[in-house]
């Protein structure tokens, strides 16, 4: 009896030693296949450069692609739509394969805050003053191409002006619109919408001040001609228009050559003897042969 007992609990310590092994087994089993099987890490769809790309750059279309990264390594303002990125300026270079941020992205054509951002290497910004029909009108907007026309006094009367294309091609880098009123600030953007409306159909306050860069040269020239007397005008350009024709000056005897008329001047003019000037008759213009 007392050995059928001792062989009864021989069996019993093989099958516990049996079925810890085995438990044992399994663990280490389970063990090694979640260490060789990789975690599968969740992603997201950033858009990232392709190339290295410049600050003050316009980012194209080849230059970003849409692709997915762990979301643990996708920073909180990360751009996710191409068409988010595409026509954005970004403010500092970027390099190949970076993730692209919305705070480090601006737009081209709503730089005011940021206008040294949009200034070219060797060029400065200079403030003009929008009281030109063209500008009065709402005709000219951030990105246009114009040419930059004065007329310039250097005597009396308008027979003593010359009218020149003083440059061209000048890309407008910002326009400077009056402020918005604080209550209307505070009363939302729908209401600021249509005060900025309300103001551009206003002739002369739509906007105060047009903002060009152009060469330190260039720009102690317009500063001579301005501070002479100089009359400013705008001529809007088409897009993709960047000729550089040379023009003539236009003065009263260009007019006097090139239409074949002959005008009198005021010294020109003479007075009747017994006659009041009020009772003259003016010039005429007269056909040259």
């Amino acid at each position: 009896m007392e050995r059928k007992k001792g062989w009864m609990w021989m069996l019993a310590g093989v099958i516990l030693a049996f079925l810890a092994g085995l438990l044992v087994y399994r663990l280490l089993t389970s063990a090694v296949q979640s260490a060789t099987t990789p975690k599968k890490e969740e992603t997201k769809p950033v858009v990232i450069a392709t190339q290295d790309i410049p600050m003050r750059t316009i980012i194209k279309e080849d230059m970003v692609r849409v692709r997915d990264m762990p979301v643990d390594l996708i920073p909180e303002d990360a751009i996710t739509d191409l068409q988010e990125a595409i026509g954005k300026m970004p403010i500092t270079d970027l390099s190949t394969g970076e993730i692209l941020l919305a705070s480090r992205l601006v737009e081209p054509t709503n730089i005011t805050r940021n206008i040294a951002l949009a200034i070219p290497k060797g060029h400065v910004i200079v403030a003009l003053p929008a009281d030109d029909l063209l500008n009065r009108v709402g005709m000219v907007k951030p990105g246009d191409r114009v040419d930059i026309l004065i007329t310039l006094p250097y005597g009396d009367g308008p027979e003593n002006t010359v009218s020149v294309d003083v440059l061209q091609n000048v890309v407008i880098q910002a326009v400077v619109v009056p402020p918005i009123p604080n209550e209307v600030e505070s009363a939302g953007e729908q209401v600021k919408a249509t005060a900025d409306a309300a103001l551009s159909s206003i002739e002369g306050a739509a906007f105060k001040a047009i903002l060009v860069a152009i060469s330190p040269q260039d720009a102690l020239v317009l500063k001579y001609l301005r501070d002479s007397g100089a009359i400013l005008d705008f001529a809007l350009r088409a897009p993709d228009d960047e000729s550089a024709p040379f023009l003539d000056p236009v003065d009263f005897q260009y007019i006097q050559d090139v239409f074949g008329i002959e005008l009198s001047t005021p010294e020109q003019s003479t007075v009747i003897p017994g006659e009041s000037p009020a009772s003259q008759p003016l010039p005429v213009p007269t056909s040259t042969p």
